[in-house]
């Protein structure tokens, strides 16, 4: 007779999920955009059409990596909704 008892099964179900690579990319992108807005602190001015903006360059950096963001979310969700 054996005195062991039976194991406990883990949470997830035994099986690990691979992680995909389309996540590691989004890690990769977002380190690198913060890596670039951190070296740029400088202020510096911006024309957009008739007006002038004197920002810190991070700010519109960050302007522009969250306008990205939300045409790639709309550009997914136009994608999913048509199937």
């Amino acid at each position: 007779m054996s005195s062991s008892s039976p194991q406990p099964r883990p949470a997830g179900g035994g099986a690990k999920k691979p992680i995909p690579w389309r996540l590691y990319l989004g890690i990769v992108a977002v380190v690198v955009a913060v890596v670039v807005i951190l070296q740029n602190q400088d202020d510096a001015p911006f024309h957009v059409l008739f007006w002038t903006v004197t920002l810190p360059t991070w700010v519109m950096l960050l302007i522009a990596l969250a306008l990205g963001v939300v045409v790639g979310w709309l550009l997914h969700y136009r994608r999913s909704s048509r199937k």
